[in-house]
C-alpha cells in the first residue's frame, strides 16, 4: 500500500486547481470567440476563413477543446475584427446587442457617431 504525505496532497491539489481553472480559462475563451461570432453573424467557416485557420480547429477552440497558441488569439482576433484583449478578458464582457450597436457605430459617418454619442449622454443623463 502506498503512502502519501501532506505535501504530496498539496501538490496534487495545487495541480488539480490550476489544470482545472486553465480548462476553464478556454472554455471560457471558446465562449467568448463563439459569442463573439454569432454576433457578427458570420459563420464558423467564414471566421476560419477569414482567421486562416480550419473551421474543425475554430470549432475546438470554441468548444474549449484546445488550448489556443498565441498566434491562435491574434489570428482569431483579426478575423472578429477585435482587439485580441478582448478575447482573453481585456474588455467588460458586452452583450450581443451592445457589440452590434458599436459595429454599426464604427460603420457610421463622424456626423452620425456624434449625434448618436449626444442622443445616449442625454439619454443616459435622464436615467440617472
Amino acid at each position: 500500500m502506498e503512502h502519501h504525505n501532506r505535501s504530496d496532497c498539496q501538490s496534487y491539489r495545487w495541480f488539480t486547481a490550476r489544470h482545472a481553472s486553465a480548462t476553464l480559462g478556454h472554455v471560457s475563451f471558446g465562449q467568448t470567440v463563439r459569442r463573439r461570432r454569432e454576433a457578427l453573424g458570420i459563420t464558423l467557416e467564414e471566421l476560419a476563413e477569414r482567421s486562416k485557420l480550419s473551421p474543425n480547429y475554430v470549432g475546438s477552440v470554441e468548444n474549449g477543446r484546445r488550448d489556443p497558441s498565441l498566434s491562435t488569439v491574434l489570428a482569431l482576433a483579426k478575423g472578429l475584427r477585435v482587439p485580441a484583449g478582448e478575447l482573453v478578458g481585456g474588455v467588460k464582457e458586452l452583450s450581443s446587442e451592445a457589440l452590434e450597436a458599436g459595429r454599426l457605430f464604427d460603420g457610421a459617418s463622424p456626423e452620425l457617431q456624434d449625434v448618436a454619442l449626444r442622443l445616449l449622454r442625454a439619454v443616459s443623463r435622464r436615467r440617472r
